[in-house]
């Protein structure tokens, strides 16, 4: 039986409770969700990629960072865990490199905005000049679940999650997100075909993922911020400003969550984590930022005893 496909069409701007189910999946579902690019599709073709193109959809204003969805999960209650497990993703053959020169405060250096459009071939490599491919290294930038109250831009972030920007939020991933409404209404999109940590820059395109949900009932009383388990890591992901506080965040929820697998004292995992750790930023061209803390599930020990 075909995979339920959640097409490109069906775009929100929001993280939001109110917003009504693009589609419902039930637990265990495998199915395929179609993203935008981080324009909305907007800078495609060679004519809209000049500076006087992009200055006048900015003047006019667009949703940056469209997220498909929501995606209602049948079974997520408040105070669950949502586990999504991130199964294949798919680059287009298209892609954008680009740039305002108000990122990372670069205006001495660029008076206007800039952005090339670039080949990714076969779904392979990135076609970046004639002399120059690389590989792909296809990321989600953009996912989460509507927060309990309020709504946030899917350019934002939360401890719903959002626009984190993390590499590790790829295929072969497993997502831990508190769940905070029925459903839990997973968004996501903003995918790159590869990105630099601290999102210094990104390919961005069109994007196909295949997915699968999973609800935990209930949720840890110290899970607060966004987790991720790879083949390899455990991965935190903080959020705030400036960037140090989110590294700090990061760094307490491993803590807690190496204290939950293992039995390991905040000591023993704090000294563990110093040794053969990692913090690394996600995005960190606007407020809030995202800092990610990331520790080799190799070195975990059982100290629960018994």
């Amino acid at each position: 039986m075909a995979l339920q496909r959640i097409t490109r069409d069906k775009l929100t701007p929001l993280f939001d409770r109110r917003t009504p189910p693009v589609a419902h999946v039930a637990q265990g579902e495998e199915f395929i969700v179609e993203t935008e690019d981080s324009r909305g599709g907007l800078t495609r073709i060679p004519e809209h990629t000049t500076p006087e193109y992009l200055l006048a959809i900015r003047k006019k204003g667009y949703h940056g960072n469209p997220v498909t969805g929501p995606v209602f999960i049948e079974g997520a209650e408040p105070g669950d865990t949502l586990r999504i497990h991130i199964l294949e993703q798919t680059c287009d053959t298209l892609g954008y490199m680009g740039y305002w020169p108000l990122l990372f405060h670069l205006e001495d250096f660029f008076d206007k905005p800039a952005t090339a459009l670039c080949e990714i071939r076969d779904g392979k490599t990135v076609v970046f000049a004639p002399d120059i491919e690389f590989p792909v290294r296809p990321v989600i930038g953009t996912l989460g679940v509507a927060p309990p109250l309020e709504a946030i831009a899917s350019g934002a972030m939360g401890k719903h999650c959002g626009n984190v920007d993390v590499q590790e939020m790829a295929a072969g991933t497993i997502v831990q997100l508190p769940v905070y409404v029925p459903g839990a209404l997973l968004c996501l999109g903003d995918c790159h075909a590869i990105q630099s940590d601290g999102e210094i820059g990104s390919v961005e395109i069109r994007s196909e993922v295949r997915l699968r949900c999973e609800v935990v009932k209930g949720r840890s009383p110290n899970m607060v911020w966004p987790r991720l388990e790879t083949a390899g890591t455990l991965v935190t992901i903080g959020i705030a400003t400036p960037l140090e506080e989110a590294m700090r965040q990061s760094l307490r929820e491993m803590l807690f969550w190496i204290e939950e697998l293992t039995g390991m004292s905040k000591h023993e995992a704090y000294m563990l984590v110093g040794c053969v750790g990692d913090a690394r930023p996600g995005q960190a061209q606007v407020p809030n930022y995202s800092m990610r803390c990331i520790f080799p599930k190799k070195y975990l020990r059982d100290r629960r005893g018994g």
